[in-house]
């Protein structure tokens, strides 16, 4: 089901520390700025490179900077990352057997019209201008 998890939450604070931002910066930079654990915002950090949307360089010059790609994402594809499917309810995963699904009349409303509605929408904003 569609639940944003602390990891896009704070994938986002992540982002929003390097949006203005050319140069590398230093994961201990940006720990400084955002209270957040060390390991979990650089497992955060690796998802986002493996995603292409951070580029990383080790060394003493070394950190996170924004991809080119980064520029240009919508939220949708941003929640994608960590989130994976944007499932409505549980009754849309693959090869899911609902108990109630003779008699349940909502489901086509639920799996297809407001998944629709939801990933059109998710996809209007560029995941830049709203961190």
């Amino acid at each position: 089901m569609l639940n944003i998890t602390k990891q896009s939450d704070y994938g986002m604070l992540l982002i929003s520390q390097l949006k203005d931002k050319k140069d590398y910066i230093p994961l201990s930079n940006i720990l400084k700025r955002v209270d957040l654990p060390k390991r979990f915002l650089a497992r955060i950090a690796a998802g986002l490179v493996q995603a292409k949307i951070l580029e990383s360089r080790e060394g003493k010059i070394g950190g996170y900077r924004l991809s080119k790609k980064a520029k240009n994402l919508n939220l949708y594809d941003y929640l994608k990352v960590f989130e994976g499917d944007l499932e409505i309810t549980k009754c849309m995963r693959e090869g899911y057997k609902c108990p109630r699904d003779e008699y349940c009349i909502h489901k086509t409303f639920l799996k297809h019209s407001l998944s629709t509605i939801l990933s059109r929408d998710l996809k209007k904003y560029k995941l830049l201008e709203i961190v």
